[in-house]
């Protein structure tokens, strides 16, 4: 890992965030990158910024912004971290993902509000819009997360062989830092398969997962977000992991909308990876 990419609107959520990328770019000797995205008229991208007066209240917003980004890369440097800011002016929803990739950024690490009504410009909606279109992993963060240093994580997917490489990257990180592993099917009503063939498929997890693995198991219940809420606080998990695909017409845990309504709803942390 060498670079992550933290975008911010400097609220709670993204200050939990900030903290949480600066703690992995120490351990993993990062650099980071901390992005604000700033909404502007659409001539602005193309006007003579010596001009600026003319838009007084652009102005002293970007003031405002770049003295945030200047305390957060202060902040990095003090603790031994190389630290890279950006102010955007891309008004599209694909910026943030764009930005990743033209930096070649290796992971994502962002706040969500995970509710409507909230005026900040990262709340849940937007989280959920960097989880469908990021090639690399995200990590999405809602309240100030109190995980150890080897935190219990939770795999939850459907096991099919598509996500094999994907769990490659939970397994390594998990024994890097000497965290469990935690393997779940939830079978719910909508998606019932036998156990045996649930049980075949995580075979091939389980071994991966070698000396790690805390748990292998398949959950009955009746709804998936509410299957994996009740897991994770009967088990005390602190760090949800799932595999993710972008396009459509593979299985449920493989879909990207099922990942983005599971992001938008668990309070702990939640990792999505993009199954390749």
């Amino acid at each position: 890992m060498k670079k992550i990419l933290v975008p911010t609107d400097f609220s709670d959520c993204a200050r939990y965030a900030s903290d949480t990328a600066m703690q992995i770019a120490k351990r993993a000797g990062a650099e980071l990158h901390f992005y604000h995205h700033i909404f502007v008229p659409v001539d602005w991208v193309v006007v003579d910024f010596g001009h600026g007066s003319s838009l007084p209240d652009i102005s002293e917003e970007e003031k405002g912004v770049l003295e945030q980004l200047k305390n957060l890369e202060s902040e990095a440097f003090s603790q031994g971290i190389k630290c890279v800011t950006h102010m955007d002016y891309d008004t599209s929803s694909e910026s943030i993902t764009r930005y990743a990739a033209a930096q070649d950024i290796s992971l994502i690490v962002m706040g969500s509000h995970g509710a409507k009504g909230i005026k900040e410009f990262f709340i849940g909606s937007n989280a959920q819009n960097v989880v469908k279109h990021a090639n690399i992993p995200v990590l999405i963060i809602k309240n100030k997360p109190v995980i150890r240093d080897s935190p219990t994580v939770l795999f939850a997917s459907d096991f099919h062989t598509e996500a094999l490489n994907a769990f490659r990257l939970v397994a390594k990180y998990a024994k890097k830092i000497g965290s469990k592993i935690h393997l779940v099917y939830l079978n719910t009503p909508a998606e019932f398969k036998r156990s045996w063939v649930i049980r075949d498929r995580m075979d091939q997890f389980i071994d991966i997962a070698s000396d790690s693995l805390a748990k292998a198991e398949i959950v009955d219940c009746l709804f998936l977000e509410e299957g994996l809420q009740n897991y994770c606080e009967e088990n005390e998990i602190e760090l949800l992991a799932m595999a993710t695909h972008h396009r459509k017409g593979l299985p449920r845990m493989f879909m990207g909308s099922i990942t983005e309504q599971v992001v938008n709803h668990m309070e702990i942390p939640v990792v999505s990876i993009p199954i390749t």
